[in-house]
């Protein structure tokens, strides 16, 4: 089945048809030094033409946490972050890096706190040599609960001063309990330990010195193990996640922080998916200036879709989305600038698996084009593809696949280019 043939949105149709712009060049692999087993990849800008990728590495004492330098050209030798025998290690819930604003690196990594499978903390590093020493490790929140604390998202601003700030989901209000079960709308499912209580979004600013600042509840009950994402606006941080409603209506929310508060929750589109399980699919944002983009997955009236809707108002309000890949889409989807246009990644089932798949809209958001790039598992070992966009048109794709006869996870690191995105 041809990539038009799975369009079963008319709109959508209609926009490929006819769009004759932005014909992507093949995906072009990069050597990097993450070997097998590897997996968790996260891309971060660096500057304007270099990025940094991060990922964990699986050792013989458990685990370590390293990051390397893409130059433009090639990627640099592994520097470690930190390692140790007691690290939560996930395909969803991943680790990651960003850069500050005045040069500063924030790391953040995920830690066992107790006996429960999913008993762990969020833990924090920041360095000021760009990588080479690390501060001593300190967590954004203090509850001290043997509970889940993860899908961390950061953002750094103005609006915010130095430093960083950082959203996860929290659950302290939660406790080991009985078996809940968290699944994907194919059934592979991941089993959680939650109470009565609801897994909550807490967020915190990150002190150049490692204090903690301003610790705010943003939502008091949202979907369990769903990545976050995070963003900056003209008017400030932006926040999406997988809202959780009381009869269990789990579509995508999104709250802004204003001043020095959080506005109440919205929802980017009522999809209405009513779901007993958390799907481990989490949403995308990307922001500038005014102009707001959400990506994210839905099997609302038992069609999986992914769908991306666009605001110009700063995320206050939202256009109707457009779909893609209706029917057959699998999510895990992230965004990225390249020029004007926003980029999209997500997953797609197809016969041989999952197909990693990438799309450009203009800068009126419309559909530009859309690229099959590589076929993967369709399964936790892929991962959550990630992108990132260079200033010199091209955009970085990093995800996992299974190598070799023993199928062990590695990290693989790739870029295309589109030859009229506007710069």
């Amino acid at each position: 089945m041809s990539s038009l043939a799975r369009i079963r949105s008319p709109i959508l149709a209609l926009a490929m048809a006819l769009s004759t712009l932005g014909q992507a060049e093949s995906l072009t692999l990069i050597e990097t030094p993450a070997g097998g087993p590897s997996l968790a990849p996260r891309l971060t800008a660096l500057d304007s033409d270099r990025a940094l990728l991060s990922w964990l590495e699986v050792i013989e004492a458990g685990h370590r946490l390293v990051v390397a330098e893409f130059d433009g050209e090639s990627v640099g030798p592994a520097q470690e972050i930190s390692r140790g025998n007691n690290f939560f290690a996930n395909w969803a819930d991943t680790p990651g890096l960003r850069v500050g604003r005045d040069g500063q690196w924030l790391a953040h990594w995920l830690v066992r706190s107790g006996r429960g499978t999913y008993a762990y903390d969020v833990v924090m590093a920041l360095s000021d040599d760009q990588g080479r020493h690390w501060s001593d490790p300190f967590s954004p929140h203090d509850d001290g609960t043997l509970t889940e604390h993860g899908f961390v998202s950061t953002f750094v601003g103005a609006s915010i001063g130095p430093g960083f700030g950082a959203v996860w989901l929290d659950g302290r209000e939660t406790e080991p309990a009985a078996e809940d079960r968290h699944h994907d709308h194919r059934q592979q499912a991941d089993e959680h330990r939650h109470g009565s209580g609801s897994m909550t979004l807490r967020s915190a600013l990150i002190r150049r010195d490692g204090r903690i600042a301003e610790s705010a509840l943003l939502d008091a009950r949202v979907c369990d193990c769903c990545p976050t994402d995070a963003a900056m606006t003209s008017d400030g941080a932006i926040v999406v996640y997988r809202d959780r409603s009381d009869d269990e209506i789990r579509d995508i929310a999104l709250v802004r922080r204003e001043g020095l508060g959080w506005s109440n929750p919205i929802i980017v589109h009522p999809d209405g998916w009513r779901i007993a399980g958390c799907p481990v699919n989490g949403p995308a944002v990307l922001a500038r200036g005014s102009t707001v983009v959400v990506a994210w997955f839905t099997m609302a009236d038992e069609r999986p879709r992914v769908q991306l809707a666009r605001s110009n108002d700063g995320g206050r309000s939202f256009t109707a989305p457009i779909e893609l890949d209706g029917g057959t889409a699998l999510g895990r989807v992230d965004l990225t600038w390249s020029g004007e246009s926003a980029v999209l990644s997500w997953l797609d089932e197809v016969d041989a698996g999952a197909m990693l798949r990438i799309a450009r809209l203009d800068h009126r958001g419309r559909l530009a084009e859309r690229r099959d790039l590589r076929t993967v598992d369709d399964g936790r070992i892929s991962g959550v593809p990630r992108v990132l966009g260079l200033e010199d048109g091209r955009v970085l794709l990093t995800w996992t696949e299974s190598a070799g006869e023993s199928k062990r996870p590695r990290v693989r690191l790739g870029w295309i280019r589109f030859s009229d995105a506007k710069m």
